[in-house]
């Protein structure tokens, strides 16, 4: 799905790649779309998955919110062709009503739940100011998936760190210049 984009995915093609008959694929979903609904939600599973596994709880709360800024830059830049699907060429209709649409936000609130629990923990520990650790975890992967897409639309060629730093540096202070006293 990735390599062909949405309009470029065809039952076809996916039977062909599979190496299976195109019936084979309508024994387990009824339309392309429920093909690429599908293949969308296991993909984030998986992206997912890799990226709570590369969490160290026993690091410093900041460390911590580093890392998971990193290692989701490094896991979404590994599935660029993924992203690109998702990410640019969206035309996948997540409506909040429907079972996929309900489906995505599962899968979703899973990380979005992980990573309020890393704000969470900061929090507890003081390492950050009090804030609303969802509206944090979420507003942080607004910020790394716009930096993405930067990177998709090739506005940027800056090593991956240096974009997950300046992640964190906008994250951790903002844009404001500090007063001299």
């Amino acid at each position: 799905m990735g390599r062909y984009a949405m309009a470029g995915t065809t039952i076809d093609r996916v039977a062909e790649e599979a190496g299976v008959a195109k019936g084979t694929i309508y024994l387990y979903f009824s339309s392309k779309d429920d093909l690429v609904h599908a293949a969308v939600l296991e993909g984030l599973r998986e992206m997912i998955t890799e990226m709570i596994r590369a969490d160290d709880p026993t690091k410093p709360p900041l460390e911590r919110i580093r890392n998971l800024i990193l290692s989701q830059f490094r896991v979404q830049a590994s599935n660029q062709d993924f992203l690109k699907t998702l990410i640019i060429g969206n035309s996948l209709d997540f409506d909040v009503e429907s079972e996929a649409g309900r489906q995505f936000k599962r899968v979703y609130a899973s990380f979005l739940d992980f990573s309020t629990s890393v704000f969470q923990s900061a929090i507890e520990l003081g390492a950050i100011r009090s804030i609303d650790p969802q509206f944090a975890a979420f507003m942080l992967g607004e910020m790394i998936t716009g930096s993405l897409r930067r990177r998709l639309l090739k506005l940027a060629s800056s090593p991956l760190e240096a974009d997950a730093d300046a992640v964190v540096e906008l994250f951790f202070k903002g844009i404001q210049v500090t007063p001299c006293a």
